[in-house]
């Protein structure tokens, strides 16, 4: 069996044999390793981080007594590894060089698991499927990924900053009436939203067969997911204890008894104990009285709970209130006509001349289309990018685009970054087929991807991605080749607010208006239906504000349709190029 490397940040070497200061991700890792009983397979580096912003981030002290690992310089890093934020997980594939490289905590612990034996297994869930989805569409992964994350790191913050001071009654945890500070309240307001989570009944895909066994009709929540251990408890674990242990849980037993409860079951599972002693949180240092804690929602942190979502299927079934936000957008925007194809000087692709692990891998029915919607964006890609240039395909599923890319660029490096693990094992076997030697392959999603990067591509990426791919790419002032799609899937999220630009923004076309013109968009689909020409105007509109978004942030931007225009109804090309360039 081969090695596995996992990278996990840390900002001390360790001290006095075993103590060491890293972030909570790192801490959380480090937890699950320990109840895994330090896989075999699985070699831990811990990459010290040294630079000035991470001096700034909230640490907290671990035990690694019993580990054993490498203290290495982030300056060692090597790609892939190197182009994601920590903590990641390598591998290398079969007999070849491609590196399988994960990054992401959810995605790393999955994959932790599944290098531990299959005694493990079962924290994975039904098929599998615990905690795959991505934090940017998942509310119950971001839960576990960030904002639970984010209350211990509120916590140590204000642990730090009470080491400053010397006053006996520090404002920054307790307010002028000895209780509390708002910053300690809010720090603890998703260990409420936890507690509301676990009063909820347990709403999963294989409810059925769980009502089956328990031979109830409503289940009730036994662990944080259904009646077994998974994952998501054994992440949602060590950062509750850590809020515990600094706050007293004397003080949140009574506030959070549901909490408390699965805690005490969690930590009476074999192992788990044993594992919490890695973790050294350090204590506010003032002891609180039984701490009344702020209301939150009445409804858990599945998507799919209608307590959160009963109002909103009625949201864009209005087509009155449809035409109402047209006519109010055509009365304040003048959207420019579209622009020319933008890749007149690119000879047609001769595909037949092609290997065939190049050509995408589709039905028969659907590969004409899919070949045209590939040769648009690449071609596109083909004018932008140089000799050298780094270029990433987000989003890239099994890589049709990034493949075929690569394979016409040599000289340049592809990157292929997607959350799916089953599509990127099909992108690995196709990248080994053609023998490419200039393609990197990363699963997880846009918010661990840190590499540099000149050219950024999306081909349908879904709703909000196709945003975040744009996003990514501003901030290292690169090109951006993309074709949206899923114009209904656009929500605020804690990465992009809508509408984005200066100009949408600053007229009277409210978050509501605009997420009814993604709605209308979607209505593309049959050419004959009545409602077309209102969901491509729609389409048009956003992205429209996508364009003057890119604009706001120093590039030019044209909006063309595919050629030719009926080989998918999602059918407009953004090419975006910084003005640097």
């Amino acid at each position: 069996m081969q090695l596995a490397s996992l990278y996990l940040s840390a900002f001390s070497a360790i001290k006095d044999g075993h103590s060491l200061e890293v972030p909570v991700e790192s801490a959380v890792a480090l937890f699950l390793i320990k109840y895994l009983r330090h896989p075999v397979d699985v070699a831990v580096n811990l990459v010290q981080e040294t630079s000035n912003e991470h001096q700034c981030q909230p640490s907290m002290s671990v035990n690694t007594k019993g580990f054993s690992c490498r203290e290495i310089g982030a300056d060692s890093l090597r790609r892939p590894a190197a182009d994601c934020h920590l903590p990641v997980l390598t591998r290398f594939r079969g007999s070849g060089s491609h590196v399988q490289c994960v990054a992401g905590l959810c995605s790393v612990l999955r994959r932790l698991i599944k290098c531990s034996g299959e005694e493990y297994s079962s924290l994975l869930g039904f098929r599998g499927g615990c905690l795959t989805a991505c934090a940017e569409v998942s509310l119950w992964t971001k839960f576990c990924e960030v904002d639970l994350v984010n209350s211990v790191n509120q916590l140590l913050t204000l642990q730090k900053s009470t080491q400053s001071q010397t006053d006996d009654l520090n404002d920054s945890v307790l307010n002028n009436a000895g209780k509390p500070s708002e910053s300690v309240l809010q720090a603890l307001s998703n260990v409420c939203r936890f507690e509301q989570h676990m009063k909820e009944y347990v709403r999963v895909h294989n409810i059925g067969k769980i009502r089956h066994e328990t031979n109830q009709r409503i289940v009730e929540h036994k662990f944080a997911e259904n009646n077994d251990m998974t994952l998501a408890d054994l992440i949602i674990l060590p950062c509750i204890h850590i809020i515990f242990e600094m706050v007293g849980f004397s003080a949140l037993e009574k506030s959070v008894p549901v909490v408390s409860r699965w805690y005490k079951l969690v930590c009476s599972q074999d192992g788990v104990s044993d594992a919490l002693c890695v973790l050294k949180p350090p204590v506010l240092g003032v002891v609180f009285p039984i701490i009344e804690l702020p209301a939150v929602p009445s409804h858990s942190l599945y998507k799919s709970d209608p307590k959160r979502y009963r109002a909103r299927s009625k949201l864009f079934t209005n087509q009155g209130e449809v035409e109402c936000v047209l006519e109010a957008v055509g009365e304040q925007m003048a959207v420019p006509p579209l622009s020319e194809y933008p890749t007149g000087h690119q000879q047609p692709l001769d595909w037949f001349s092609l290997p065939d692990a190049v050509k995408p891998t589709v039905p028969s029915s659907r590969l004409c289309r899919k070949m045209q919607q590939l040769e648009n964006l690449c071609k596109a890609v083909l004018e932008v990018a140089k000799s050298g240039d780094t270029i990433v395909d987000f989003c890239c599923g099994s890589g049709h685009l990034g493949i075929l890319v690569a394979h016409l660029l040599p000289d340049c490096t592809v990157l292929l970054v997607d959350n799916n693990e089953e599509s990127l094992a099909y992108a690995h076997k196709r990248v080994a087929n053609l023998h490419l030697k200039n393609v990197s392959i990363l699963q997880c999603n846009l918010d661990y991807f840190r590499g540099d990067f000149e050219v950024g591509m999306s081909l349908h990426a879904c709703g909000v991605a196709t945003d975040l791919v744009i996003q990514t790419c501003q901030k290292k002032k690169a090109a951006f080749v993309v074709c949206p799609c899923c114009y209904g899937g656009l929500q605020t999220n804690h990465k992009i607010n809508y509408p984005q630009s200066r100009m949408f923004r600053e007229s009277s076309i409210s978050e509501r208006h605009f997420l009814v013109l993604g709605h209308c968009a979607d209505q593309t689909h049959k050419k004959l239906y009545h409602k077309s020409q209102q969901g491509e105007r729609c389409m048009r509109l956003v992205d429209y504000d996508r364009c003057l978004q890119a604009q706001d942030q120093g590039y030019t931007v044209s909006v063309a349709k595919l050629v030719p225009s009926d080989c998918t109804p999602k059918n407009n090309l953004l090419v975006g190029v910084p003005h640097n360039c």
